[in-house]
This record gives structure tokens, sequence and C-alpha cells, in this order.
């Protein structure tokens, strides 16, 4: 039985041995196209942003120079002045700095450790709080272990969910434009209506409430905030609830993780919408169809969120 087993996986992939190969062309076409936008990518930011930090940074060596003058005028000691120079960058980037001896809140609030293990398990990790104690740090790669896989299944089932409403609104818009419009164009149309919804309640309306919420953020800095956030990009260069004279800081916080959870799940339907589509399933240019199928049936756990059959074009439930 064994010599049976071997001879035919050896048949099996003789016959797969020049689409893997292809396959393989692709990829290593695919890691070219990537190289080379990430060469793009770096261009264009240094050309649009290192203008205003080469400013920043001949600002700040001025200021910087003006007050070593000065404090050595008083004859302290120039060690001791850079001593000072470091530590109150220290206090800014572990967040306890207090501008006019006003008092604050803690940065470890429950409404703040929330916030943060509610961006450890959705993987957005802004960076911006962080513990800083060995218990703290081993405890967050155990929390992480189990809370990460956790999320992922529980957003996971919600979206299939979700979807249901989704293939109703599909059907609907079949039988409505279905005798004006191909299925191709049904397709298109259901992925636009998704994310038009998405852009208008996800994006767009929690960017105003944002932006009304903190008086330092543009609109622009809002939806920038929403977009880092729901790609789990992550950058931590904006935080809802950053200012420590926030009020109700921890409500607030709590509020944001909320928002949080629910846009991933939104954003994943819209994925899960998006790749319906063969042509914007950009997976199988890389892998061949049967390929594809042999990976799927081998490991089922990377199959779709649901179990839904499409034929012609239509959901089957």
């Amino acid at each position: 039985m064994g010599l049976e087993m071997f001879s035919l996986h050896t048949k099996v992939m003789n016959g797969m041995e020049g689409r893997m190969k292809e396959s393989n062309m692709r990829i290593l076409i695919g890691l070219g196209l990537a190289l080379v936008y990430l060469f793009v990518g770096a261009i264009v930011f240094v050309r649009i942003e290192y203008p205003l930090e080469k400013i920043e940074r001949e600002t700040y060596l001025e200021y910087q120079n003006q007050w070593r003058e000065r404090l050595m005028q008083l004859d302290i000691d120039e060690s001791e002045i850079d001593k000072l120079f470091i530590n109150i960058r220290e206090a800014a980037l572990n967040g306890i700095w207090m501008d006019r001896n006003l008092s604050s809140d803690p940065n470890w609030t429950f409404g703040q450790a929330f916030f943060f293990a509610g961006t450890l398990i959705s993987t957005v990790g802004y960076g911006r709080v962080s513990p800083r104690t060995e218990h703290g740090k081993l405890f967050t790669i155990l929390y992480c272990v189990i809370g990460i896989p956790l999320t992922l299944a529980l957003l996971s089932a919600i979206v299939a969910r979700m979807r249901e409403p989704s293939h109703k609104l599909r059907g609907l818009l079949n039988q409505k434009l279905g005798h004006l419009f191909t299925v191709n164009h049904i397709q298109l149309i259901h992925v636009g209506v998704v994310l038009a919804a998405l852009l208008i309640f996800v994006f767009a309306i929690p960017a105003w409430i944002f932006s009304s919420i903190e008086t330092d953020w543009t609109y622009l800095d809002a939806f920038y905030y929403c977009f880092v956030s729901l790609t789990t990009i992550g950058l931590g260069d904006f935080e809802p609830g950053d200012d420590p004279n926030q009020s109700f800081r921890g409500l607030y916080k709590i509020g944001a993780t909320v928002y949080l959870m629910g846009g991933l799940c939104c954003m994943m339907l819209f994925l899960a919408t998006l790749y319906d589509i063969p042509q914007f399933n950009l997976t199988s240019f890389f892998v061949k169809d049967d390929e594809e199928m042999r990976i799927n049936e081998e490991d089922g756990k990377y199959g779709t969120l649901d179990s839904n059959v499409v034929e012609n074009g239509f959901y089957a439930h």
C-alpha cells in the first residue's frame, strides 16, 4: 500500500511540475514588482517628507543651542545640560510629559489598558504606550499568543454572519438590475455598494466624530487615523485620547476599542466581497487553479469564510 501511494504521489507531482514552474516564475515576477513598488514608495516619501524634517531639525538645533548657551552662562555643566534634554525626550516618549506642572491622569488607567489590550489582540499595535516592566512584557507575549487566534476566529465568525445580508443585497440587485446588466456588472455594483457603505459608516462618519473630539486633529488627520488603524498598519502617530487631560478619557478609550473591532469586521466583509470576484483575487495569478485546490484540500483551515457555493455567478444557500 505504501509503494502504491508513493507511485501515485510521484505521478501527481510529475504532472504538476510544469505548472509549479509557471507559478514559481509568476511569483518571481511578483517579487520583482513588489521590490520596484517599495523603491517607488521610498523615493516619493523622501521627496515629500524630508524637506519638512530638515526644517524641523534645523529649528530644533537652533532652539537647543540657544538654551545650551543660556544654561552654560549660569555655570551649569554641559553634561548636565545633555542629561536634561535626554530626560525631557524620554519623558515625552513614555507619555508622562506634563506642561506647566499640571496634574494629569496616568497612562495605565483601566480605559488605557483596555484600549491597549484591544490593539494587541487586533494586531493594530500603535506602540505609543507599551509595557516597560519584565512581567508586563512577558504577559504581553502570553496574552497575544492566546488572544490573537481567538480574536481572528471570532471576527471571521462575525463576518460570516454579516455576509448573509450582503448576499441578500446582491440577490436584490440581481432581481432589480439583472435584465440590464451582466453577472460581472452586478458583482461590480455589489462591491461598489459595500465600498460606499464602508467609506460612509466606517471612515467618513467616525473621522468626523474623532475630529470633533480631538481638538488638534483635522478631518484629514482623523480619516488617516481610521484608515491606518483598520488596515492594522498602526503607525501610532495619532491615537484617540492621547491627551492626558482628555475629558472622560477612560470611557473614550473603551469606545475607540469597540470602534476598532467593529471596523475590522467591516473591512474583512469588504475584502471577502471583493475576493468573490475572480478578477480581483490576485492570488490566482501566482497560484494555478489546480494547485490552489490541492492546497485548500490539504489544509482546510485556509478556506473561505463560509461554505456558500457559487452557481452561475450567484450564491446558492
